[in-house]
């Protein structure tokens, strides 16, 4: 008998750590199976899944649930703690959902996990409370999770539980798991609460919450791949082909050509406040002003985002890789994927060019990671904020003036080499990452900010910062080109917004911004850029291009070499002038209510050349910003 028992207890701890390996490896390749099972057409089974694409999520994330419970089940002997975790770690995810779409429009990812440090700076100034309707969910679920371990005690306790040779009876198994499956229920049905009651508030749906259903899903997008795994190498040099067999653009010859030094800022919260309704506000003088007479010279205009409000590793990787994160997953899934392995970028072609690569963001490195990104994408010197020089605060952080004087040192520091320097400003944030809102005691304003309503003094307070910040970011734009001015040698400098700024949602409503009419939807992801250089050069109208097209549009004004990816860029370029996650305009400036064929076929062709630029190994990949000789 004793030996028997021995059997059974050791066939116990096998089948529960035979299970376990199991559950592991089901979590190992949830992205793939995800990908598989979704996304990957067929002719047999999944047809039906085809036709009833929201039955798909759904019955994906209820099988996962599912095994979940089963495999805690079978590992720990018990309801509650079968029950528990799952509810606990879906309501986590949940909650998770909720905070990063308020602060970045975008759900939460697998990949995220890799941005913990990223993540951990953003939360300083997230001021997220919970809704009554919140704090009854998490209640009911965490009542029902406590009710899996009363069950056991329950049914121990009185008649249901019945001892037969060692077994528990078939009624206490029964009721474990009714139990079991009302308590699934209860937790599946509302703890997507989180993000589905932040999307309800929000005028403009996120795209990718929009193709989630809002309200379901969220297993599904976590654990969804942010890679292509296996590549077609043969299918990316096809890809390769299609753009490449065309005609190039037009340049000069290198006889003409002077090579540049290069000065890209991307700005935070650059916005163009002319997009402000007549009537809303009221400015003592115009916070444009500086931008205003530069581009009566200058090739200014408007560049769309896929971005709104935040996330501005998502501007920032579209210009220095060319890659339209439309379609390459999130932006923090490629921003993670960068600090793993080297992607290539613009930062290649200048190395290839002998020129001196200069990375500066006068703020924390490890934020989005760039002190990870920065060296992999091969920046020759990268200056964070304890490496200022100069250190301004404007508001909360290292002002625009400081930064441009800083690109000015680095300029004059770094002898006759040719420069391509690349800053990331952060002085206009309008939220602080280190405070609840910005402070404005003791600090100068220029201009005075009237508004025809009312706002809540700490929606009023960065209003007038951020007003006053635009001004301020505009003027030092204007004394960076000054200085270059009457220099000999040709530069090019160019400016970009990153987002719409962070305001409140009363805010927004207040000034004719809440994405109530098609005009303020599309004020919501344009950006300005302005093109300046000390040489003749040919004027570039911008009226609403990508930001991954700018790249392209930079060498192209700079009269520099082309490369793989400019060509590539350019080929979009002639097919659409706007591709973003909310616009679609073709090149006659008319929107995209359907593909034709000749777009979705440029569209698959720069997909596959993305994944393999991001992911794959061909070596087209690898001399894709090559310049050409």
């Amino acid at each position: 008998m004793q030996q028997t028992d021995k059997i059974q207890k050791r066939y116990a701890v096998y089948c529960r750590v035979i299970t376990a390996g199991l559950f592991i490896t089901l979590i190992t390749f949830l992205p793939y199976l995800a990908d598989y099972y979704l996304l990957q057409p067929s002719d047999t089974v999944l047809a039906y899944f085809a036709e009833n694409s929201v039955d798909r999520y759904y019955e994906f994330e209820t099988v996962i649930v599912f095994l979940s419970v089963i495999s805690i089940w079978c590992i720990s002997g018990s309801t509650g703690a079968a029950i528990s975790v799952p509810s606990a770690l879906f309501l986590l995810l949940s909650y998770a959902d909720s905070i990063k779409y308020a602060s970045l429009n975008e759900l939460f990812r697998l990949s995220d996990l890799k941005l913990t440090e990223a993540a951990g700076i953003a939360t300083r100034y997230l001021n997220l409370k919970f809704t009554p309707a919140q704090i009854m969910v998490i209640i009911t679920i965490l009542f029902f999770c406590a009710g899996g371990f009363v069950s056991d005690k329950f049914c121990r306790k009185y008649p249901l539980y019945k001892k037969q040779s060692g077994k528990y009876s078939k009624r206490f198994h029964a009721i474990r798991i009714f139990f079991g499956f009302v308590c699934l229920a209860v937790m599946f049905r509302y703890g997507n609460h989180f993000i589905k009651s932040e999307c309800s508030k929000d005028a403009i749906d996120n795209a990718a919450v929009t193709d989630m259903g809002n309200d379901r899903y969220i297993l599904y997008h976590f654990f969804k791949s942010d890679s292509m795994a296996d590549i077609d190498i043969t299918h990316a040099e096809n890809s390769y082909r299609f753009f490449l067999d065309n005609p190039a653009a037009g340049c000069k010859t290198d006889e003409d050509r002077q090579f540049p030094n290069v000065i890209v800022i991307m700005n935070e919260s650059w916005w163009n406040t002319d997009n402000i309704p007549d009537g809303c506000v009221t400015f003592s003088a115009d916070p444009m002003e500086s931008y205003h007479i530069l581009s009566e010279t200058c090739s200014a205009g408007e560049l769309s985002t896929n971005i709104f409000c935040g996330g501005t590793i998502g501007s920032e990787t579209e210009f220095l890789t060319g890659l339209n994160i439309k379609y390459f997953s999130s932006f923090t899934g490629i921003a993670s994927e960068m600090q793993e392995h080297k992607v290539p970028s613009i930062v290649d072609y200048f190395n290839a060019l002998d020129y001196d690569t200069i990375a500066i963001h006068p703020y924390e490195g490890r934020f989005y990671g760039r002190d990870k990104i920065y060296p992999s994408l091969g920046f020759d010197k990268i200056i964070f904020e304890e490496d200022m020089f100069y250190t301004d605060i404007y508001s909360c952080y290292i002002s625009d003036e400081s930064l441009v004087r800083q690109i000015i040192r680095e300029y004059e520091e770094s002898g006759e080499t040719r420069k391509f320097i690349f800053a990331v400003s952060i002085g206009n944030h309008i939220r602080g990452l280190d405070a609840a809102h910005h402070f404005v005691e003791n600090y100068p304003y220029p201009i005075t900010v009237t508004l025809n309503g009312s706002l809540e003094e700490e929606a009023y307070t960065d209003l007038v910062n951020y007003i006053n910040g635009i001004y301020l970011a505009n003027e030092a734009l204007a004394q960076l080109i000054s200085y270059f001015e009457q220099k000999a040698e040709p530069t090019v400098i160019v400016m970009y917004g990153d987002h719409m700024p962070g305001f409140s949602k009363e805010a927004l409503k207040l000034l004719s911004l809440d994405g109530t009419d098609s005009e303020s939807q599309r004020c919501q992801y344009a950006v300005p850029v302005l093109m300046w250089s000390n040489f003749e050069t040919e004027k570039i109208v911008l009226d609403g291009e990508n930001i991954s097209y700018l790249p392209q549009l930079l060498l192209e004004y700079a009269q520099l070499p082309e490369s793989d990816m400019a060509r590539i860029l350019k080929y979009q370029r002639d097919v659409f002038k706007t591709n973003t996650n909310r616009i679609v305009i073709d090149c006659f400036g008319h929107p995209v209510e359907s593909y034709h064929e000749d777009q979705i076929e440029a569209v698959l062709h720069y997909k596959v050349v993305g994944f393999d630029v991001l992911y794959g190994s061909s070596q087209l990949r690898d001399r894709v910003w090559e310049p050409y000789d």
